[in-house]
């Protein structure tokens, strides 16, 4: 049985203590956050058009909008009806991501105005 060593704790190089954010970064940061209420406000009334999805930034938002904007009048001959179909589908399964994407961005935010202004 080899045991290993004991460490030294005095030996361990040192952490820096994490840098407190200044006023200035918290005051940019609540001007350009993200909220996650308005964010699933907007996925429920306008999720089709993908509201929620240019709100937060995300990706494939024209992609929705191209589908719900090809889909309505398809309608009328009665083929548009799977297209709006996949938006709905596509709108609930974001309405449960929405939370998450909102701290991903206002994470990302925080830490670019913190690289940026530190």
């Amino acid at each position: 049985m080899n045991e290993a060593p004991p460490q030294d704790p005095a030996a361990a190089p040192p952490v820096a203590p994490p840098v407190a954010p200044t006023l200035k970064e918290l005051i940019r940061f609540e001007n350009e956050k993200k909220s996650a209420g308005v964010a699933f406000l907007l996925c429920w009334l306008c999720g089709n058009f993908g509201g929620h999805r240019f709100y937060l930034g995300r990706p494939h938002a024209a992609t929705m909008l191209l589908i719900t904007l090809i889909s309505i009048p398809l309608c009328f001959v009665l083929i548009g009806f799977a297209g709006l179909l996949a938006t709905w589908i596509w709108m609930f399964v974001d309405l449960l991501q929405v939370v998450r994407w909102t701290k991903e961005h206002n994470t990302a935010l925080f830490s670019k105005i913190h690289a940026e202004l530190g």
